[in-house]
């Protein structure tokens, strides 16, 4: 008999997996690859002083998920989390296999996910823990969709991301379709950046000095 997967948690802490999960929301951070556009892994790429991986484990945490993981190819270098977030390297199916994976490492009903290259997502993210709907995903101020800024209920979301790549459909937008996730509209028009480029890591920078002199 095969035992069952051990995974991790409120607090951190190991439990035997089911699908009745703990009541609370976990946390994924999709690392990401190589970054090609970006020219280096973007993991590592710094903004204020932080890396953009441990920016988004923080905003995570800040939203009140607990337990959080970061999933992330073997070859990408990340930095030291200590006990702000579980490490687990993903299986090489894209961005679906990655969601599969860190939501089977975690012991939640729900899960919000949330690639590392949104450093501005703080407020959406926190909105999305507090949506009473079951599954609920980000969208831009056009209304454009964003499955890597979601909260997914934990077990669908594993069997929906995997039946998904099995079909040969590797499309994260499929995945919020799949789980019929309601939808979150941005406050404003910069919350959803996507940093794929040095460039968009400067506009990043800029909004937070802006947002720093205000102060």
């Amino acid at each position: 008999m095969t035992p069952a997967p051990r995974r991790i948690g409120v607090g951190g802490t190991g439990g035997t997996g089911g699908t009745g999960g703990t009541g609370a929301v976990g946390g994924v951070v999709l690392a990401g690859g190589a970054g090609r556009r970006f020219g280096a892994p973007k993991a590592t790429a710094m903004i204020g002083g932080q890396s953009l991986v441990e920016r988004a484990v923080q905003i995570l945490r800040i939203a009140g998920c607990d337990p959080v993981v970061v999933v992330a190819r073997a070859e990408t270098p990340l930095p030291a989390l200590g006990e702000s977030g579980a490490i687990v390297r993903d299986d090489g199916e894209g961005a679906l296999g990655a969601i599969a994976v860190g939501c089977d490492a975690l012991d939640t009903d729900q899960v919000v996910v949330l690639a590392c290259d949104l450093p501005n997502a703080s407020s959406v993210v926190a909105r999305l823990v507090d949506d009473p709907r079951p599954a609920v995903v980000a969208a831009d101020l056009d209304g454009q969709v964003q499955p890597l800024c979601a909260r997914y209920p934990r077990a669908a979301a594993v069997e929906a991301a995997r039946a998904l790549v099995a079909a040969g459909d590797r499309r994260t937008r499929s995945l919020p379709k799949a789980l019929r996730a309601g939808v979150v509209i941005a406050a404003l028009d910069d919350e959803l950046l996507n940093v794929n480029t040095p460039a968009d890591l400067d506009r990043v920078t800029e909004r937070r000095r802006r947002f720093s002199r205000r102060r």
